[in-house]
């Protein structure tokens, strides 16, 4: 086998194809399967002046007679490139145009911001700049000479049988910042770049730490778009490859020191405190969805002290469902494990099994919900301000009004309400803020409310 690299510039190798003398051997190559959004995208990275792969291309020889002979090509590899080039050659479609195009498109940001002069345009619409430019463009070609029909084959084999990129590493070279989100959270072993370390949660709770071909990526992404939705909405989101490559184009411009993003960070650093030194069975992908919408829920809706029994119950969540498993049957059965065989990825059913999870496992935590209301309202604060004679309940001594500070007796996070029962005035610098000195506020109220009752 003889193997030259050469190029050939797109009107070139058309003409071959035009000529009859660029084909395809049906008996190894397949056919056609490239979607017209992928055909349009490869015409507008040629106009981009963005770089091909190599096209591999092996020259038959036909002896038509002793001093005649006739030369062909028969495509080894690049023939999905090639069909989309001759295809716009011939008009069959239109480029899009970034902008008003954008659904379908989802071009990053700085595309949308250079001028397109070819948006919309068929091969003929072009200018004569963006024709030639087409025209013109090389490609690199690599020009395969051998007799032996096996040693083709041979190469195509070869040729194709590389790791291909699964759907998470073709994701983790788009640009855009939720790109650079799940990077950095998710995680890339191989990458030199210490911000991509990734998250304890991936690494260390869910034990993803082989991560190089995007598995803790690939729940990071997944478990952030439903955390959005979730707590933006309170609702759910698919879960799918598409859905994932659909999130990634809207969000191009996504912002990573959002406030959304500290919640999801702070939910994930919950999750490794509460796992931390965990001896049980892998989470699974998933029940880790679940647990950081459920996590956040208890952090931003009870009061503190859930936590010491997360995990016990968490184990009796998953002993309940290995049963149901064993019997298929069961509300174990119906609601949880039974979606996770089937349609796992959907967004009704991550909402069916997650409304089962939730609820379960409150009921085996049975934590404290907190006041829904936390800031006491200014006709309260004069109420509670003249009940107590104006009285600082630390100091017992009289409060100016611009120096009033209303205390919750209980606190917030323990569960108090934000009521006037649970509250007394006192001085912002007398304001009880240590823990020890909040409790023996709390133990000593009744007294002291006796006490600031009887000033006259």
């Amino acid at each position: 086998m003889k193997i030259e690299p050469t190029t050939k510039t797109i009107k070139g190798l058309l003409s071959l194809r035009r000529n009859n003398a660029l084909k395809v051997n049906p008996e190894y190559q397949r056919g056609a399967v490239w979607e017209l959004d992928q055909q349009k995208r490869l015409i507008d990275s040629v106009l981009r002046a963005y770089p091909l792969p190599l096209i591999y291309l092996h020259e038959k020889t036909i002896v038509i007679e002793e001093d005649k002979k006739s030369y062909s090509f028969e495509i080894i590899d690049g023939r999905q490139r090639i069909d989309a080039l001759f295809a716009y050659s011939e008009d069959a479609f239109e480029l899009f145009d970034p902008i008003k195009d954008d659904r379908k498109a989802k071009f990053a940001k700085f595309i949308k911001e250079v001028p397109c002069t070819w948006a919309r345009k068929k091969y003929s619409d072009l200018s004569q700049e963006d024709r030639d430019r087409f025209d013109n463009t090389v490609i690199n070609v690599v020009t395969i000479y051998t007799d032996e029909k096996n040693e083709v084959r041979d190469l195509f084999i070869r040729l194709q049988a590389g790791m291909p990129l699964n759907a998470q590493e073709k994701r983790d070279a788009w640009p855009g910042d939720y790109t650079d989100f799940v990077l950095r959270y998710g995680g890339k072993p191989d990458s030199d770049d210490p911000k991509y370390t990734g998250h304890e949660f991936f690494q260390k709770t869910l034990k993803l730490k082989n991560n190089k071909r995007g598995k803790a990526r690939l729940y990071c992404a997944q478990f952030a778009m439903l955390f959005f939705e979730y707590t933006s909405s309170g609702g759910y989101i698919d879960l799918g490859t598409k859905a994932i490559d659909d999130y990634y184009y809207k969000n191009l411009d996504f912002d990573i020191k959002s406030d959304k993003v500290k919640e999801f960070v702070k939910t994930l650093d919950k999750l490794v405190e509460l796992f931390k030194g965990y001896k049980g069975r892998m989470i699974k992908q998933q029940e880790a969805m679940h647990l950081v919408l459920l996590v956040h829920t208890l952090l931003i809706d009870y009061v503190r002290g859930w936590e010491s029994g997360f995990v016990i119950a968490f184990e009796q969540f998953r002993k309940e469902v290995s049963a149901a498993k064993k019997k298929k049957d069961g509300e174990y059965w119906l609601n949880f494990s039974m979606y996770i065989s089937t349609s796992s990825t959907s967004a009704s059913s991550v909402r069916i099994r997650h409304d089962f999870f939730a609820n379960k496992m409150l009921k085996y935590i049975n934590p404290v919900i907190k006041d829904s209301k936390r800031v006491i309202d200014p006709v309260e604060r004069e109420i509670i301000y003249d009940k107590y004679n104006k009285i600082c309940a630390v100091c017992f001594k009289t409060i100016d009004w611009n120096d009033l500070d209303i205390h919750h007796v209980i606190e917030y996070n323990q569960g108090g309400e934000t009521s006037e029962e649970n509250a007394a005035p006192v001085h912002r610098q007398c304001h009880p803020k240590e823990q020890k000195t909040v409790k023996d506020f709390a133990a000593n109220w009744r007294k002291t409310k006796e006490k600031l009752l009887s000033f006259h």
